[in-house]
Protein backbone atom coordinates (compact mmCIF):
# COMPACT_ATOMS: atom_id res chain seq x y z
CA UNK A 1 0.00 0.00 0.00
CA UNK A 2 1.47 3.35 -1.08
CA UNK A 3 1.96 6.17 1.53
CA UNK A 4 -0.47 9.41 1.04
CA UNK A 5 2.14 12.04 0.89
CA UNK A 6 -0.20 14.40 -0.29
CA UNK A 7 -2.90 13.58 3.09
CA UNK A 8 0.43 13.40 5.61
CA UNK A 9 1.71 16.85 4.21
CA UNK A 10 -1.92 18.67 4.62
CA UNK A 11 -2.04 17.22 7.95
CA UNK A 12 1.52 18.82 8.38
CA UNK A 13 0.23 22.31 7.22
CA UNK A 14 -2.75 21.99 8.85
CA UNK A 15 -1.10 21.59 12.12
CA UNK A 16 1.58 24.43 11.86
CA UNK A 17 -1.31 26.16 11.20
CA UNK A 18 -3.31 25.46 14.20
CA UNK A 19 -0.31 25.94 16.19
CA UNK A 20 0.58 29.23 14.79
CA UNK A 21 -3.39 30.04 15.89
CA UNK A 22 -2.52 29.29 18.91
CA UNK A 23 0.81 31.14 19.45
CA UNK A 24 -1.42 34.20 18.27
CA UNK A 25 -4.04 34.03 20.52
CA UNK A 26 -0.87 33.63 23.07
CA UNK A 27 0.86 36.48 21.98
CA UNK A 28 -2.43 38.70 21.82
CA UNK A 29 -3.13 37.69 25.49
CA UNK A 30 0.01 38.95 26.89
CA UNK A 31 -0.05 42.35 24.81
CA UNK A 32 -3.25 43.16 26.64
CA UNK A 33 -1.63 42.15 29.58
CA UNK A 34 1.01 44.92 28.79
CA UNK A 35 -1.41 47.31 27.35
CA UNK A 36 -2.73 47.68 30.93
CA UNK A 37 0.09 47.47 32.56
CA UNK A 38 0.57 50.64 30.58
CA UNK A 39 -2.68 52.13 31.12
CA UNK A 40 -1.97 51.28 34.87
CA UNK A 41 1.37 53.45 35.26
CA UNK A 42 -0.13 56.40 32.86
CA UNK A 43 -3.13 56.15 35.32
CA UNK A 44 -0.39 56.59 38.46
CA UNK A 45 1.05 59.63 36.30
CA UNK A 46 -2.19 61.24 35.85
CA UNK A 47 -2.83 60.96 39.82
CA UNK A 48 0.32 62.21 41.13
CA UNK A 49 0.20 65.26 38.76
CA UNK A 50 -2.98 66.11 39.99
CA UNK A 51 -2.31 65.89 43.24
CA UNK A 52 0.91 67.74 42.74
CA UNK A 53 -1.07 70.57 41.04
CA UNK A 54 -3.63 70.60 44.26
CA UNK A 55 -0.84 71.09 46.55
CA UNK A 56 0.55 73.82 44.45
CA UNK A 57 -2.49 75.73 44.61
CA UNK A 58 -3.55 75.08 48.18
CA UNK A 59 -0.17 76.04 48.82
CA UNK A 60 -0.34 79.81 47.06
CA UNK A 61 -4.14 79.91 48.79
CA UNK A 62 -2.76 79.83 52.05
CA UNK A 63 0.56 82.37 50.86
CA UNK A 64 -2.31 84.42 49.86
CA UNK A 65 -4.57 84.29 52.74
CA UNK A 66 -1.67 84.77 54.74
CA UNK A 67 -0.57 88.09 52.74
CA UNK A 68 -4.01 89.41 53.66
CA UNK A 69 -3.67 89.31 57.27
CA UNK A 70 -6.89 86.48 57.64
CA UNK A 71 -7.08 83.46 59.85
CA UNK A 72 -6.70 80.22 57.77
CA UNK A 73 -8.86 77.72 57.52
CA UNK A 74 -11.74 79.28 58.85
CA UNK A 75 -14.91 80.50 56.67
CA UNK A 76 -14.18 81.69 53.59
CA UNK A 77 -10.65 80.33 53.55
CA UNK A 78 -11.80 77.27 54.53
CA UNK A 79 -13.89 77.36 51.71
CA UNK A 80 -11.30 78.01 49.17
CA UNK A 81 -9.71 75.30 50.51
CA UNK A 82 -12.77 72.73 50.13
CA UNK A 83 -13.17 74.05 47.07
CA UNK A 84 -9.33 72.95 45.71
CA UNK A 85 -10.00 69.40 47.25
CA UNK A 86 -13.22 68.81 46.02
CA UNK A 87 -11.75 69.53 42.76
CA UNK A 88 -9.04 66.96 42.79
CA UNK A 89 -11.62 64.83 44.01
CA UNK A 90 -13.32 65.08 40.91
CA UNK A 91 -10.18 64.79 38.85
CA UNK A 92 -9.10 61.63 40.30
CA UNK A 93 -12.51 60.24 39.81
CA UNK A 94 -12.41 60.84 36.04
CA UNK A 95 -8.74 59.85 35.59
CA UNK A 96 -9.90 56.04 37.60
CA UNK A 97 -12.97 56.37 35.13
CA UNK A 98 -11.04 56.99 32.58
CA UNK A 99 -8.50 54.40 33.26
CA UNK A 100 -11.26 51.70 33.74
CA UNK A 101 -12.82 52.49 30.63
CA UNK A 102 -9.27 51.91 28.78
CA UNK A 103 -9.22 48.46 30.11
CA UNK A 104 -12.58 47.23 29.34
CA UNK A 105 -11.52 48.62 26.08
CA UNK A 106 -8.85 46.53 26.05
CA UNK A 107 -10.56 43.57 27.63
CA UNK A 108 -13.46 44.18 24.45
CA UNK A 109 -10.81 44.38 21.68
CA UNK A 110 -8.99 41.01 23.18
CA UNK A 111 -11.83 39.04 23.30
CA UNK A 112 -12.90 39.71 19.50
CA UNK A 113 -9.13 38.88 18.51
CA UNK A 114 -9.01 36.02 20.46
CA UNK A 115 -12.94 34.97 18.83
CA UNK A 116 -11.85 35.75 15.37
CA UNK A 117 -8.24 33.37 16.05
CA UNK A 118 -10.13 30.96 16.96
CA UNK A 119 -12.94 30.71 14.35
CA UNK A 120 -9.85 30.88 12.36
CA UNK A 121 -7.74 28.19 13.98
CA UNK A 122 -11.02 25.91 13.99
CA UNK A 123 -11.56 26.14 9.78
CA UNK A 124 -8.51 25.64 9.28
CA UNK A 125 -8.43 22.92 11.17
CA UNK A 126 -11.74 21.05 9.46
CA UNK A 127 -11.19 22.11 5.90
CA UNK A 128 -7.42 21.00 6.52
CA UNK A 129 -8.74 17.26 7.81
CA UNK A 130 -11.23 17.38 5.19
CA UNK A 131 -8.72 17.82 2.80
CA UNK A 132 -6.87 15.36 3.93
CA UNK A 133 -9.54 12.77 4.14
CA UNK A 134 -10.04 13.95 1.10
CA UNK A 135 -6.38 13.10 -0.65
CA UNK A 136 -6.11 9.43 0.49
Amino acid sequence: MPVPWLAIAIGASTAVSFMGSMKRMQTLNTASQWDKYHQKIDQSYKTIQANDRARILLSAKRAAQGARGVQIATGSTLMEQNAVVENLNDTIFWINKGAEMSVRDIDLKLAGLLQEEAWKAGSSLITGLGTAYEAV
